[in-house]
């Protein structure tokens, strides 16, 4: 399962997206209806990135053991490095579709912009080792867009249309996840499946944050684009008319954030 932004700055990118208004972690918790972590509790931050959050959690719940895990090793490496201090706050290299954690050993575990980057026939196996690893009566955390890249409007050219058409069934990344994560949690054996649906209207200062961070992931996705559209050349069109249409007066722009929670079922259910 390769991660389609991978590079040698993508911690950075990470942090710094963190802590912009609309990848507001400690916001997606809130509004998440999840329980209230208390001391004792085991909680797993899969797909972890540059571990940002799960430094956020062991720190505000000190009496917990908090665990990320990440495919990368450079950035598992790296979320180390920055969590130095924190004496019950774990990194391990691990591949979401084989977790290797005893049964029943977490009692919370949370996935933020994880999904949309595994292939779909590894989603049974990555939701499946969530439910076999929490323990019963444990929850889930899934967080991902819906609508990213392909909700925009002016698309000024027939061009840019057919690219963004293209993103949408070719695309290694699933830019529609978050419509399907509810059923496949129920489909995985989870229980009392609900969502919110936050939506982000990037505007003002919010769309110029948005554009700059469009502009470096375009950036780093040129390979992937490259194949998608057929040629270096067509990557960097679209590039440029991408960001030429998040220019344009009265450019609407925004994604569907799908903050989804299950819970394993309880032996007496």
């Amino acid at each position: 399962m390769n991660y389609v932004l991978e590079s040698k700055s993508e911690f950075n990118r990470l942090e710094h997206q963190s802590g912009l208004s609309g990848y507001d972690y400690q916001r997606e918790l809130a509004l998440s209806g999840l329980p209230a972590i208390q001391d004792g509790m085991r909680v797993l931050d899969a797909g972890c990135g540059s571990g940002i959050v799960t430094r956020y959690l062991a720190q505000e719940h000190p009496g917990c053991e908090v665990e990320g895990c990440d495919l990368s090793e450079v950035r598992v490496a790296q979320a180390r490095d920055a969590a130095k201090g924190f004496s019950r706050l774990r990194f391990k290299v691990q591949d979401l579709a084989r977790l290797d954690y005893p049964e029943a050993h977490f009692d919370i575990i949370l996935c933020r912009y994880v999904v949309q980057h595994l292939p779909p026939e590894s989603h049974s196996a990555v939701l499946t080792g969530f439910l076999r690893c929490l323990k019963p009566g444990g929850h889930l955390l899934l967080i991902d867009f819906d609508g990213g890249f392909l909700n925009l409007h002016p698309q000024p050219s027939e061009w840019l249309r057919e690219a963004l058409r293209k993103m949408e069934t070719r695309f290694p990344v699933d830019l529609r996840i978050g419509r399907k994560l509810p059923h496949l949690l129920v489909k995985a054996g989870f229980i009392q499946t609900q969502w919110r649906i936050d939506v982000l209207e990037w505007s003002g200062d919010m769309l110029a944050q948005e554009r700059m961070l469009l502009d470096q992931r375009i950036l780093a996705l040129e390979p992937v684009l490259s194949h998608v559209l057929g040629s270096v050349p067509e990557a960097r069109r679209f590039h440029r008319e991408y960001l030429e249409a998040l220019d344009t007066p009265g450019c609407v722009l925004f994604y569907n954030k799908f903050i989804v929670t299950g819970r394993k079922p309880s032996h007496v259910e």
